[in-house]
């Protein structure tokens, strides 16, 4: 009985060791039969097959995977060639499709980036060279061109292949050296229409701030003047009014003293003045001597 119980024992543990597999959350396992799949295993845990070579556990990576596509060059729609490279990011959306077309994510890598460079190719048709590269943001399409790849190429992966892009971008874009040029003069232009629509707006500006400063100068002279004005009425009015109370007090020591003053003014050394007997200044000029050297009156 124990010779029987101990062969029954290894083929048990035979079995267990070739029968038993664990699949876990970032895989499918695909189990196939003489080559044809008989069972696809979605959900991570342990589980159980025929043993030996009568069963195969086939496994599919879930996780998004990316790759880099070859350059290719292509013309826009104004003609101008441009290369460009590619980053796709991709997932297996159904495994059984996937395993049956493609097996490897090698060749699935392959498929896809043959696919993306043909839309590619027709998609840059549409756009010229200005929505590849443009000062002005609003003019680049690189963002719609991703988009309409990414929509196109789907319809035909999810059906040929099971697989899915979830992201593609444009990683580089290349100029062969006459359209690198061209390039180059058309972002050298717009900088300087946009350097002199800059210095225009500058100009304007301190235009308008010149005109407001010379307005508000002049208003500011204006009413200092105004102000002058009023004092200087006001002081002359004051002066007036100072002469007259003189005048009505002691007519004839304003009269004398005023004459003076025209003395002074009028009798300058060399000075010759002619001057009526019945003159109110002569009547005081008899009074005083006036020095020779000086022209100063005594």
């Amino acid at each position: 009985m124990r010779k029987l119980l101990i062969p029954v024992i290894l083929i048990l543990m035979i079995f267990m060791f070739t029968a038993a597999y664990t699949v876990n959350e970032q895989e499918y396992a695909i189990i196939t039969q003489f080559g044809k799949p008989v069972r696809i295993v979605e959900e991570a845990g342990l589980y159980f097959k025929l043993p030996g070579f009568l069963q195969n556990i086939n496994r599919v990576d879930k996780f998004v995977k990316n790759f880099t596509t070859q350059p290719i060059q292509l013309l826009l729609g104004d003609k101008n060639p441009v290369i460009l490279t590619c980053y796709v990011c991709w997932e297996v959306e159904d495994p059984l499709s996937f395993f049956e077309s493609l097996s490897t994510n090698l060749i699935a890598a392959q498929k896809l980036g043959d696919m993306v460079n043909s839309q590619l190719g027709g998609v840059l048709g549409d756009y010229t060279i200005n929505n590849i590269i443009n000062t002005q943001t609003e003019m680049v399409k690189l963002e719609e061109i991703e988009n309409r790849i990414i929509k196109n190429a789907n319809k035909n992966t999810r059906e040929s292949y099971g697989i899915k892009i979830v992201t593609l971008g444009i990683r580089r874009i290349l100029y062969p050296s006459i359209v690198a040029e061209s390039v180059y003069e058309r972002m050298r232009a717009e900088r300087e229409k946009e350097a002199r629509k800059f210095r225009a707006e500058g100009k304007e500006e301190a235009s308008k701030i010149q005109a407001s400063t010379d307005k508000e100068v002049a208003e500011i002279l204006a009413d200092a003047y105004k102000q002058s004005e009023i004092i200087k009425g006001e002081g002359d009015k004051r002066a007036m009014e100072i002469y007259a109370n003189a005048y009505s007090k002691n007519p004839d020591f304003f009269e004398y003293s005023k004459s003076l003053e025209t003395y002074c003014d009028i009798l300058k050394d060399k000075s010759t003045v002619i001057l009526s007997t019945d003159s109110d200044l002569f009547k005081f000029l008899t009074q005083f001597e006036i020095n020779k050297e000086s022209g100063e009156v005594k």
